[in-house]
C-alpha cells in the first residue's frame, strides 16, 4: 500500500514539476536578458552615443544612426565590427565601405571595453531594441 501511495504521489507531482520547468527557465532567461539589456544600454550611453544616434540620422561626426541596424547587418557582422572595426574592414568589403563612406575620413576606433564578448553581446541586445 505504501508503495502505491508513493507511486501515486510521484505520478501527481512529477508532471506538475516538469510543467513548471519551462516557465521557471523562461523567467530566468528573461531576467538574464533584462540585465544584459540594462548593461547594453549603459555601455551604449557611456561609449557609443558619443558618436552614434539611436535614430536613422547620421551624427555630427558622420557616424551612422543605429536604428534598425540589425536589418542592415546580422549579429555576427556587428560583433566583429564592434570588436575591431579597422581590423574587420581588412577582410570585409561592407566594413571597408562603411569606413570609406565617412565624409570626414573618420573611422570607428577599436574600443577597449568592446574587447569583452559579454560587453559586445550586451550592446547588440540593446541595438535590437532600436526599432
Amino acid at each position: 500500500m505504501k508503495n502505491k501511495l508513493i507511486f501515486l504521489y510521484a505520478a501527481l507531482i512529477i508532471p506538475c514539476v516538469v510543467a513548471a520547468l519551462p516557465s521557471a527557465y523562461a523567467a530566468s532567461e528573461e531576467n538574464n536578458n533584462t540585465e544584459q539589456l540594462k548593461k547594453g544600454r549603459a555601455l551604449f550611453t557611456q561609449i557609443c552615443s558619443r558618436c552614434h544616434k539611436t535614430s536613422y540620422d547620421e551624427s555630427i561626426v558622420g557616424a551612422p544612426g543605429l536604428r534598425d541596424v540589425l536589418e542592415r547587418h546580422d549579429e555576427a557582422w556587428l560583433n566583429n565590427w564592434i570588436q575591431g572595426p579597422e581590423a574587420f574592414a581588412k577582410n570585409d568589403s561592407a566594413a571597408k565601405d562603411l569606413i570609406e563612406s565617412n565624409k570626414f575620413g573618420l573611422a570607428m576606433p577599436t574600443i577597449p571595453a568592446m574587447q569583452s564578448e559579454e560587453n559586445r553581446k550586451a550592446v547588440i541586445e540593446y541595438l535590437k531594441t532600436l526599432k
